[in-house]
């Protein structure tokens, strides 16, 4: 894996003053408890880590990286799963029709 950053080399991705982190999910949990946000999976819109792969490939987006790049780092092998973790928001729509504006 060449590709990857210097800092995350190790097969530890996460890590926490160089020492890898084991437990997410109690991290995370308080996090979101501070947060304010409802936590869990057997909760009505409870947050999960998984979420954060919608939230990478939304943003990734947003910074005009190619898609063919986000699956390639993301390991989606087809679009219907890139479209799947790709979320279109109302920022997403009002610069469309900036845009729009721009050509007419």
């Amino acid at each position: 894996m060449n590709w990857l950053p210097k800092a995350i080399h190790d097969k530890h991705v996460f890590q926490f003053r160089g020492k890898p982190i084991t437990d997410l999910r109690s991290g995370l949990r308080e996090a979101c408890k501070d947060a304010g946000i409802t936590y869990g999976r057997f909760e009505k819109s409870g947050f999960i880590f998984h979420d954060l792969r919608h939230t990478f490939n939304t943003n990734m987006r947003k910074a005009g990286v190619p898609e063919s790049v986000i699956m390639r780092i993301t390991g989606h092998s087809t679009r219907a799963m890139f479209d799947r973790y790709n979320t279109i928001d109302e920022g997403d729509l009002r610069k469309a029709i900036e845009q729009m504006k721009v050509v007419l």
